[in-house]
């Protein structure tokens, strides 16, 4: 009997690795990047503030894609987080809560040195003959923020409006990484990112001349979430670190790391002073209720629209 009692108490606890607890985060590969994403600082400093629990991410190429796995898997998933959960792309089946310990809004990045007089406006850049990068919104968050965009903006002339950007557009890469790599080979101009993206550029690598359009349509902004799966066992955990995240040495991370405004709304001075810094713009107001109602049919816009 105590056998027994002992076999059941290592199957049902919670799992671990070299003795310590082990947190299981599920996020898409740029937030694990060593390059643009706070995942490694993020478990660094956690870690050592718990040092009876091992974090292990688990990144996935995009966060639909992410998405689609935890359903796949439903209550076989060993996944106990998602960090990088947006408003665009929430799921309440899968989710017990979510938190947002972040925003984002998307820009197009552009080389202010191949293009001195960039378009002042939306329209102006679909009309405009310069190659762009763009994600595909079937597979990017960043695509099928796009996606949402447009459609808030033009509305049924929105195929019209797609029909015209295609005849420029250089590619639909399958994740804003894949287009990043693109941009920086010069395969293109213009590239789908966020306000944030220039800020990068000018404070990491050194170089001003990326500039971030702002257009008087407004943007499209999401809150960014970490969401505890309902069906973890490590609901505790999964909370410790939810809370770590809106401490100010994690949001600070985020931020210098990340490159996301912070929900503290404590912006370093190194962004305040840099000459690409721009605060959250205007932004256009959608529902995740609307999006996820009419995902399909806007979808459906998309590719008629690039049928020429």
């Amino acid at each position: 009997m105590k056998r027994f009692l002992l076999l059941l108490l290592l199957c049902c606890s919670a799992p671990s690795v070299y003795g310590k607890n082990l947190l299981t985060i599920h996020t898409y590969t740029s937030f694990v990047s060593p390059l643009y994403g706070p995942g490694t600082q993020l478990k660094e400093a956690f870690e050592k503030q718990n040092p009876d629990i091992e974090v292990k991410y688990v990144a996935n190429d995009t966060l639909p894609i992410l998405l689609n796995r935890l359903r796949l898997e439903g209550k076989r998933t060993k996944a106990d987080l998602v960090l990088g959960l947006e408003d665009l792309v929430m799921d309440p089946a899968l989710f017990e809560k979510t938190v947002p310990y972040a925003s984002c809004c998307l820009a197009f990045t552009y080389d202010s040195e191949k293009i001195p007089q960039p378009p002042q406006s939306l329209e102006a850049l679909i009309q405009s003959p310069h190659k762009i990068i763009l994600q595909d919104p079937r597979t990017s968050i960043t695509g099928f923020g796009f996606l949402v965009w447009m459609k808030k903006v033009y509305g049924e002339k929105a195929t019209e409006k797609w029909k015209a950007l295609a005849a420029h557009v250089l590619t639909f890469t399958k994740g804003w990484s894949d287009s990043a790599l693109l941009f920086k080979k010069e395969e293109a101009p213009i590239l789908l990112s966020y306000t944030t993206d220039a800020l990068y550029h000018e404070l990491t690598e050194g170089h001003p001349q990326f500039k971030a359009m702002v257009f008087p349509e407004g943007h499209l902004c999401s809150q960014i979430y970490a969401a505890k799966i309902k069906v973890t066992q490590n609901g505790a955990l999964a909370d410790k670190f939810i809370n770590f995240l809106l401490t100010p040495e994690a949001q600070n991370l985020i931020v210098v790391k990340g490159w996301g405004y912070p929900v503290s709304g404590e912006i370093p001075d190194s962004w305040l002073k840099a000459e690409n810094y721009l605060p959250a713009p205007v932004a256009i107001p959608f529902t995740s209720e609307e999006v996820t109602a009419s995902s399909k049919k806007w979808l459906q816009e998309w590719i008629d629209g690039l049928i020429q």
